[in-house]
């Protein structure tokens, strides 16, 4: 397995202790493997799997298309990729 830096190890921590410091509960997170992380009403879960269903479209198109979807990212350095498994 491969191995962070101290100040690599740092910033990890550093990061996850801002996430957890998130005033709501209602942010989640989807990506489609790129440098930015959508964020959504998690509260909106259902709908927008209906509108995935219905449309035979992709989560965040779907949550974008119900306005679920929030106008702000977290952008990453590098890419999120988004796989299953």
């Amino acid at each position: 397995m491969a191995t962070l830096t101290k100040q690599e190890k740092a910033w990890v921590k550093k990061l996850n202790k801002l996430l957890a410091e998130c005033p709501s509960n209602r942010i989640a997170f989807a990506t489609t493997g790129d440098c930015e992380v959508s964020l959504f009403d998690v509260t909106r879960y259902d709908e927008i799997f209906d509108e995935v269903d219905k449309r035979k479209s992709e989560f965040i198109p779907a949550a974008m298309r119900i306005g679920a979807a929030f106008n702000e990212y977290l952008t990453f350095p590098n890419q999120v990729e988004s796989t299953a498994g």
